[in-house]
């Protein structure tokens, strides 16, 4: 089975990608920027079909060799600044 960050691998633009975080809530979208450099941090930004959530994004860090509990953050409208929504459990690609 593939880590979460190798599953990062292969993500493309326009993937349908749904995240789910550890306290079961999920958010899915096509995927938009997505920004991955192995062995050093990833953020992939969703663009969520929630209502007034505007953009979703996922990221991590590698420190030490080893990568950070990926966290889930989004941006909704009315919001000064992201939200954090929790830490990511899951996630499914499909193309």
């Amino acid at each position: 089975m593939q880590t979460f960050t190798e599953t990062l691998e292969i993500v493309t633009l326009g993937n349908h990608v749904r995240i789910e975080l550890a306290d079961g809530t999920a958010y899915e979208g096509p995927a938009s920027p997505i920004d991955y450099m192995p062995d050093d941090r990833f953020r992939l930004e969703i663009e969520p079909r929630h209502e007034g959530i505007r953009r979703c994004e996922v990221s991590s860090e590698c420190v030490d060799g080893e990568w950070e509990t990926p966290e889930v953050r989004h941006y909704s409208l009315g919001d000064d600044d992201w939200v954090v929504a929790g830490e990511a459990d899951g996630i499914e690609i499909t193309r």
